[in-house]
């Protein structure tokens, strides 16, 4: 459901060597929700402020971060040091998922799984 440029969208911010493992779950959980995504590549090693950045950008005000040891989101309301969400390594795909969910149903007002 990548949409473009100028739909709202949840903006998710990768670093290059992120797995697909760790995205493509994460997505899943978005899309399962119904709302739309879009890439913004960034190779700040801080992923805190790139999910912050990522959420100041999104129109749904909703921002994510992912890498290779962590995902977070973040909402563009909260300090920028303070995600909503931060799972380092070792997530299985459910867990993913849910962060995924969770960013989705932020947008949506609904509670979180």
């Amino acid at each position: 459901m990548n949409f473009t440029q100028d739909a709202p969208a949840i903006v998710i911010s990768l670093t290059s060597p992120t797995p697909e493992a760790v995205w493509h779950q994460v997505l899943l959980g978005i899309e399962e929700e119904g709302i739309p995504w879009q890439w913004q590549q960034d190779d700040d090693p801080d992923a805190i402020l790139r999910a912050w950045q990522a959420a100041t950008r999104s129109p749904l005000l909703v921002g994510l971060a992912c890498s290779a040891d962590e995902v977070i989101v973040h909402f563009r309301h909260l300090p920028p040091a303070s995600p909503l969400f931060r799972q380092r390594r070792g997530l299985n795909e459910d867990q993913l998922r849910r962060l995924g969910n969770n960013a989705a149903r932020l947008v949506k007002g609904l509670p979180f799984k």
